[in-house]
């Protein structure tokens, strides 16, 4: 029976120096608790590190960023341990910001900070509804060409009509314009913002001259009870 029990010890002694928490338990001796178990930090921490692969496949870069808890064992981890193949902070700075966000683990050396990339992506999307509603002609039915060439008829004669349109706008001789004019303001049933104005085309215009301070145009087509008015908004087509 003496011989059995010094097994037993034997045994038992060797599965609590494995680590075997049944083994602990059984002779009282009290679990740091389960190594395999870690809390993860509700943000991902990134390391920079000196790729295991570097030299063996050629579009492979010296080194990469990997995930905290991701870190690989290799022959050098193994030699002088797992720093060794952490970059420095110089070659952190000169490789630029982990990738998806995140930020910095404290092991890399550098102070932890959330990685730009972050922030960049989202400051033009702020800024994008703002630049696209600065770029936003006036609001019509869609109808009306778009851009910033415009005019007013200021001059209205028989068969022809003068502009206030010239060559710094962009229309030359043969130019056809369109004459257009706001008709009904179009309101939003619920919120009761003018959203703009449904405006038609009273007639088309072919500039004949182009002239320092104003053009000149002969009226091709006038739309059925519709007449030319001064101050009708001009529109090269």
């Amino acid at each position: 029976m003496t011989g059995q029990r010094l097994v037993v010890m034997a045994v038992v002694a060797a599965l609590v120096s494995s680590g075997c928490s049944t083994a602990k338990q059984i002779l009282g001796v009290q679990s740091p608790g389960d190594p395999s178990v870690t809390i993860k930090p509700a943000e991902t921490r990134w390391l920079l590190i000196k790729n295991p692969r570097f030299g063996e496949v050629a579009s492979e870069p010296e080194y990469v960023w990997i995930e905290e808890d991701k870190m690989p064992i290799t022959l050098t981890t193994l030699v002088r341990g797992q720093g060794a193949i952490i970059a420095t902070p110089e070659i952190v700075a000169k490789y630029g910001a982990p990738p998806g966000g995140g930020k910095i683990s404290p092991r890399q050396g550098v102070p932890s900070h959330t990685a730009p990339s972050a922030s960049s992506s989202t400051t033009p999307d702020a800024e994008a509804p703002r630049r696209a509603a600065a770029a936003l002609p006036a609001a019509t039915n869609g109808n009306a060409p778009q851009g910033p060439k415009r005019g007013l008829v200021v001059y209205v004669d028989t068969t022809r009509i003068v502009v206030d349109l010239t060559a710094v706008d962009g229309v030359r001789a043969g130019t056809l314009v369109s004459v257009r004019r706001d008709a009904i303001p179009i309101v939003h049933p619920v919120t009761g913002e003018v959203l703009g104005e449904l405006d038609q085309e009273v007639a088309t215009v072919r500039l004949t001259e182009v002239r320092e301070k104003f053009s000149v145009g002969d009226v091709q087509t006038v739309a059925p009870g519709a007449r030319i008015q001064i101050k009708d908004r001009v529109f090269p087509k």
